[in-house]
């Protein structure tokens, strides 16, 4: 009896000692193939105000040499759209999720905050909010890029300070247009647009929807007019110039999300900072970035409603030293080893994909 009277004890003081711990993460671990011990993927289940939540976490051990991080472009355009399957399958993609959050007009498709590859800005709508930076050596950098892009005219000495590239260009801002947004700059009157050859040497001006030199670029002008032509005459060499500030001076890639979430360890929502629409703090699916102090990149969609908050208590349960969260609702997406994992069927403009090199 005694025995019996000791083992019961035992077993009531093991639960209780369970029970102090989240046990929201059941994970079932899955590889890509036997032998790629790089990306794991792990499907837990979790609850939000009565809503069930079923996630699907994809690890990616940055330490390894082969692995690489790129911005997959819809059609390799900034001005369309795709699924993240199609971009993940057309650039030999193992892995993939979607990206930044992006606006649409009847024209135009394109991404908010800064999109940038090979250290080359394909796309910056001027929005300076939490974004993931890459380098060359798989460190992430996460946080609001400081950078700034400007137009410099070193034989006249003149400078054009950019409000964005590769987008629909804004009341009396100036827009710079490269053939990753098209052809063509799709604009309307009440402007001057400045027409860049290969070479980087003026060659025209139109007043809209100017056709885009390959190789070259357009400097698009609201509210400007003929005195263009005098400011900036034809043949003076001009070139794109960014300004980057540490750590930003090192990434090669950027995808902009936002808000944070995890920042050294601890949640950090910083939803009100960067003074996000009203829209996003509502319950959705969701998906996040993060990585851990281990170097190791976690690619999160949850399907359900759950908030920014409750998102980032994920992020952290689940390691991230630092996290961001990226487009969701109907955006969100996850591809992994030839399979969609996760879908909501809403094509968007980038994904951020993992290559096996």
């Amino acid at each position: 009896m005694k025995k019996k009277h000791l083992a019961k004890i035992f077993f009531l003081s093991l639960l209780i000692f369970l029970s102090l711990f989240p046990q929201t993460v059941q994970a079932k671990k899955k590889y890509i193939k036997p032998d790629n011990k790089v990306v794991q993927h792990i499907f837990f289940r979790d609850k939000f105000r009565n809503n069930r939540l079923n996630a699907h976490l994809v690890k990616v051990d940055l330490k390894n040499p082969r692995i690489r991080l790129e911005i997959a472009l819809a059609y390799n355009n900034t001005n369309r759209k795709e699924k993240v399957s199609r971009m993940a399958e057309r650039v030999g993609a193992i892995a993939a999720i979607n990206g930044s959050f992006f606006h649409s007009t009847r024209t135009v498709d394109s991404a908010v905050g800064i999109i940038m590859a090979n250290r080359n800005i394909l796309s910056d709508s001027g929005h300076r909010r939490t974004s993931l930076g890459i380098t060359d050596t798989n460190e992430i950098v996460i946080g609001i890029p400081k950078i700034k892009n400007m137009l410099i005219f070193p034989e006249i000495g003149r400078v054009i300070n950019l409000n964005s590239i590769n987008q629909a260009r804004g009341k009396n801002h100036t827009t710079l247009y490269t053939t990753y947004f098209g052809s063509r700059t799709k604009t309307k009157t009440n402007g001057r647009e400045i027409i860049v050859s290969r070479e980087g040497r003026v060659i025209d001006y139109k007043t809209k929807n100017s056709f885009i030199p390959p190789g070259g670029f357009v400097i698009s002008i609201a509210g400007a007019g003929k005195e263009v032509v005098k400011k900036y005459p034809l043949g003076t060499y001009v070139y794109l110039d960014t300004l980057k500030s540490p750590p930003w001076d090192d990434v090669n890639t950027i995808i902009t999300g936002s808000p944070q979430l995890v920042k050294n360890g601890r949640i950090y929502n910083s939803y009100f900072q960067e003074k996000l629409q009203k829209s996003l703090k509502y319950p959705t699916t969701r998906t996040a970035l993060g990585i851990t102090h281990n170097k190791e990149l976690l690619m999160l969609t949850v399907s359900g409603r759950l908030t920014l908050s409750k998102l980032a208590e994920m992020m952290k349960r689940l390691g991230a030293r630092d996290a961001l969260a990226l487009d969701g609702g109907g955006s969100t997406e996850m591809y992994l080893g030839g399979k969609t994992i996760i879908t909501h069927n809403r094509p968007v403009t980038n994904a951020l994909v993992v290559k096996l090199h």
